[in-house]
């Protein structure tokens, strides 16, 4: 990883005025090409399914994570860079129930009998009852890998 980026990171991580999410998408893209040959796919989901459920959880808190994605860009350039495509995403499409339909249908591609609806019921379902959307994202993963067994 270049030292660069892990040095951002770990000031980011020190970071009061970021939220764990937000840690936790500029880890993922941050460090997701330091695996050599794909190595990390063992230890997370698929790329497909992990990117989509940040749109949709950040989504949950457009505002709030579109300022917390500000600090990034100005504090951590470096990461910003890694993480621009996401923030691009989500600040440009306004309609955001077309983003949330389309990358919940990306997640239904990988489960079996599960809807759209389903699957946006449970992103907000688990958004409501966390303390954080990093916890609601746990509990969504658990959610998959359920339907996935």
């Amino acid at each position: 990883m270049d030292e660069k980026i892990f040095d951002e990171l770990q000031k980011l991580y020190d970071n009061q005025r970021l939220g764990e999410l937000v840690q936790e998408i500029c880890e993922y893209y941050a460090t997701k090409e330091s695996y050599e040959d794909n190595s990390y796919e063992d230890e997370i989901e698929p790329p497909e399914i992990v990117e989509s459920a940040y749109i949709l959880f950040c989504l949950q808190s457009r505002e709030q994570i579109l300022d917390e994605f500000a600090i990034v860009r100005k504090k951590y350039p470096s990461i910003y860079e890694k993480i621009s495509p996401l923030c691009d995403t989500i600040l440009i499409n306004m309609d955001y129930r077309a983003l949330e339909e389309k990358n919940a249908e990306a997640i239904t591609g990988y489960l079996k009998d599960t809807s759209v609806t389903d699957i946006l019921d449970h992103v907000e379902t688990y958004s409501r009852s966390s303390e954080s959307l990093s916890e609601a994202l746990d509990k969504f993963y658990k959610y998959i890998h359920s339907k996935k067994a």
